[in-house]
């Protein structure tokens, strides 16, 4: 990177080491967050999932909180069924049975996950609780019973930045996280602070792409 710019690689380090150097997420927590988005199904970046996933056990972090970290990345694919329900909801209004009675049990028990029903799931609980309960159990195997090791506020942080990173960037889950972190215990300086954090993983377009450009132009293309 210094061969094509010094001053692109200093205002990159300066830009990413911001979070570090006035952030208040602990050094393991962020390690963690880097494994969580390295490993996104939107993104599956092998060589930063293992560098973070080392630094990681070296600042104390157990091969269990690692798993519960991809446990927790896991459960992200609930969002391709949320959108068709808004959109059943909208467009076919009337054509599902709701069993009603069902609906406002999952509602309870998403409530003490997440902290809040946001109008974005409602329609996903409604149209098969059953379902919805299903994937709701899934999620939070991760923060529950004896191999849990993330608490629910970490677990919400970590399935934030999967979210808000910009290979997902996807506004209901955003939504969804930062009310269910602010709910167990997180500030929102900590909200912000792992958004900032995961912001310069644009940087990969260049690791990807400046080796290959080298490549091409050594060889004479």
């Amino acid at each position: 990177m210094l061969s094509y710019s010094p001053a692109y690689v200093a205002a990159y380090l300066d830009f990413s080491v911001y979070s570090d150097e006035q952030g208040s997420i602990s050094p393991k927590l962020r390690e963690l967050i880097y494994v969580a988005t390295n490993c996104s199904p939107t993104h599956m970046f092998e060589k930063g999932f293992k560098n973070h996933a080392r630094q990681a056990l070296e600042l104390g972090a157990s091969p269990s909180e690692l798993l519960c970290v991809v446990a927790t990345v896991s459960a992200m694919g609930i969002h391709s069924y949320l959108l068709a329900a808004e959109a059943i909801a909208e467009f076919a209004p009337g054509e599902i049975i709701v069993d009603e009675p069902s609906a406002t049990m999952v509602r309870k028990e998403h409530l003490a996950v997440f902290g809040a029903v946001l109008e974005e799931v409602q329609a996903g609980i409604k149209l098969d609780p059953k379902f919805y309960q299903c994937w709701l159990n899934f999620a939070a195997a991760p923060m529950r019973g004896p191999d849990a090791t993330l608490s629910m506020k970490e677990a919400h942080l970590i399935a934030l930045a999967v979210h808000a990173q910009v290979t997902q960037l996807n506004p209901v889950g955003v939504r969804q996280h930062v009310r269910a972190a602010l709910e167990h215990g997180a500030s929102a300086r900590e909200v912000l602070d792992v958004c900032k954090q995961i912001s310069s993983m644009g940087i990969h377009a260049m690791v990807f792409g400046l080796p290959i450009i080298n490549s091409l132009t050594r060889g004479g293309v």
